[in-house]
């Protein structure tokens, strides 16, 4: 499932590609996934024009000039494209198979389309009024995020000490106390900070404190610089894959040398998901 990092980075590209741009007409065959209707949708966003967009979580919001905005979740496969005449018969368009189920597709009056490709079929649309989006549901249950100057180390420490008798690697994946973090960037701040993930959080030491935040921020910024991580079905808005992957220390690596000390990366199931860590450089 596409993380802070490959949500920010497909909103990064969608501020600078479809800001300024006016919705001629919107077309999908997988209406069960637009709410709170097809019809509703399609009436809400027709002639309204891109003013914004932006990141909560996990979630992209489009907001639009006529006071309603686009809220979109891209689930486990979900992913916008952005095409034009100039990229339309792109190689990463036409030849990548991941970009081949488009399901929903703005149309824009400058002929420019906004497509959503969801081999799954999990994501989701939903318009609502600019002024309703942080009432959302699934976005009002959010915690800080990640990346937040908000996010402070003593904010940090007391958000995670409400769980002290649950381990770390379990703790920082709850969306409702930090959002934005998940499978893959949860293993890779852990590995940066030296810290084992099955650690209860009650066990930590000062200096270990002092160092998970840190790399989790880290981790963060550099997987957006990078265009997030594409170990699977991640595609950025040009149908690119994302260049994190080249990095990892850990995640999906188990059974191969550790890249600083040699041992074997292992891998574990806690909390329903597999954590991957170096039982040497972590402790």
């Amino acid at each position: 499932m596409p993380e802070l990092p490959e949500v920010q980075t497909v909103v990064s590209q969608l501020e600078r590609k479809i800001v300024g741009k006016r919705i001629k007409s919107f077309w999908s065959d997988w209406k069960k996934k637009i709410f709170p209707s097809y019809a509703v949708f399609a009436r809400q966003t027709k002639n309204a024009c891109i003013i914004s967009v932006r990141r909560f979580g996990k979630h992209i919001v489009i907001d639009l000039d006529n006071g309603y905005s686009i809220a979109a979740h891209l689930k486990m496969t979900g992913h916008f494209l952005v095409k034009n005449k100039t990229n339309r018969q792109a190689k990463a368009f036409t030849e990548d198979p991941i970009n081949g189920y488009i399901h929903h597709i703005f149309a824009f009056s400058d002929g420019t389309t906004l497509e959503f490709s969801d081999m799954r079929k999990f994501g989701w649309l939903r318009t609502l009024k600019t002024g309703d989006v942080e009432t959302l549901p699934s976005i009002a249950s959010l915690g800080i995020d990640a990346l937040s100057p908000r996010l402070t180390e003593e904010h940090f420490q007391g958000l995670l000490s409400e769980k002290k008798k649950r381990p770390i690697g379990v703790v920082l994946l709850e969306q409702d106390l930090i959002a934005g973090i998940g499978n893959i960037y949860r293993s890779e701040a852990l590995y940066l900070a030296g810290v084992l993930p099955t650690r209860r959080i009650e066990t930590l030491a000062k200096n270990e404190w002092a160092q998970i935040l840190p790399a989790i921020k880290i981790v963060l910024r550099k997987a957006v610089k990078l265009r997030g991580t594409s170990d699977g079905d991640f595609r950025d808005t040009d149908g690119l894959r994302g260049g994190f992957q080249r990095t990892l220390y850990v995640y999906g690596r188990p059974g191969e040398p550790c890249k600083k000390c040699g041992t074997m990366i292992l891998r574990k199931k806690i909390g329903q998901r597999s954590v991957f860590y170096c039982p040497r450089c972590q402790k």
